[in-house]
């Protein structure tokens, strides 16, 4: 289940405490990272009520995200790409998954 974000709570104690709790339910700490950085993103883009605003938080959050399983340390891709190595994310290691070649 989704941890959710408290009124008022910074970005640094929420994901102090998701990560806790999503290790916890049995996630890597790796994994529970790139969960509660995604979960506070899409609580960020829930907040902006411009269009053209809420467009490019979109773009920026499929780019950032693109191709990983957040939900899955045992495949960190999803259906249609594959894992190439990790990458640096906001100084965090995570899965580089690219499209799969035919």
């Amino acid at each position: 289940m989704p941890v959710n974000v408290k009124k008022g709570e910074s970005e640094n104690d929420f994901i102090s405490r998701c990560i806790g709790e999503e290790v916890g339910a049995g996630y890597e700490q790796s994994q529970a990272a790139a969960i509660c950085y995604s979960y506070w993103d899409k609580e960020n883009m829930s907040k902006i009520t411009d269009t053209t605003s809420k467009v490019m938080a979109r773009v920026a959050y499929d780019t950032k995200f693109r191709g990983i399983n957040l939900k899955d340390e045992n495949d960190p891709c999803t259906a249609g790409y594959e894992q190439y190595g990790m990458k640096d994310m906001d100084g965090r290691e995570v899965p580089n998954c690219i499209p799969i070649q035919d």
